[in-house]
């Protein structure tokens, strides 16, 4: 049976946007991550007052991860999950660096310190076991985003299902930030046109928000999504869905 995954950096609710702010496209927001009918969301730059608002008005969904300063505190790369379908048997927030359950660990010459949230998934329909991982990478360092990713693909654990979701700050030609999951095994969905838009609502930016699933799915279907609920883009990013089964 198939299940639906996404990924959506939903731009932090402290951003200086004008009528783009957090306040104004709110519901646009929460509109959008509801029609993506996804199974597993992996979200990006969430403050803790916006997984509030969001997870008050999707009950169905339950929610997962620390902020990168501990706790409720700083952003946060929340795992939501369907309750009416999926289990979540055990969760972790791990920081790139040398010290990855500390947090505020940040790598060197980081802006600020980043995150990835892993949860391991048990379907109550099939009961299917797998591991989700989102993440978001370094904004400004290659060299960290190469790091954050190697440190990635070496806490998976192979023998297990998994999809890797996240906003990777780097798009196909940086090849050396996907090899670490390639190398692994792991397949790179693929989408058309962007998904980084900086409020114009364009589909020809960069794509820098990626979906990966070990060898263990099968792709069925994977688009960037660019429905537009209400009058204000929901963020400065397109979610990207993807739908995979199980072999």
């Amino acid at each position: 049976m198939a299940l639906t995954f996404a990924t959506f950096n939903i731009r932090n609710g402290w951003g200086r946007d004008g009528l783009h702010s957090w306040p104004f496209r709110r519901s646009s927001t929460l509109s959008t991550i509801s029609a993506l009918g996804a199974d597993v969301v992996g979200l990006q730059e969430v403050f803790e007052f916006q997984r509030r608002y969001l997870s008050r008005r999707m009950p169905e969904l339950r929610w997962f991860g620390q902020g990168r300063s501990g706790g409720y505190r700083g952003e946060q790369c929340p795992i939501a999950v369907h309750g009416d379908r999926l289990t979540v048997t055990r969760h972790e927030t791990r920081w790139f660096g040398w010290t990855p359950h500390l947090p505020g660990t940040r790598l060197p010459g980081a802006s600020f310190p980043r995150i990835t949230t892993l949860a391991r998934c048990w379907d109550q329909r099939t009961g299917a076991v797998f591991d989700v991982a989102n993440t978001h990478l370094d904004e400004h360092v290659v060299a960290n985003r190469v790091a954050g990713i190697e440190q990635l693909a070496g806490w998976l654990d192979q023998s297990v299902p998994t999809v890797v979701l996240g906003d990777l700050n780097a798009d196909a030609a940086d090849s050396a930030v996907f090899a670490p999951l390639l190398d692994a095994g792991f397949q790179h969905i693929e989408v058309s046109g962007g998904t980084s838009h900086n409020f114009t609502g364009a589909a020809d930016g960069r794509q820098i928000d990626h979906i990966f699933a070990s060898p263990h799915w099968i792709p069925e279907q994977a688009a960037v999504v660019r429905e537009r609920h209400g009058r204000r883009l929901p963020s400065d990013h397109w979610p990207v869905r993807a739908t995979l089964s199980l072999r």
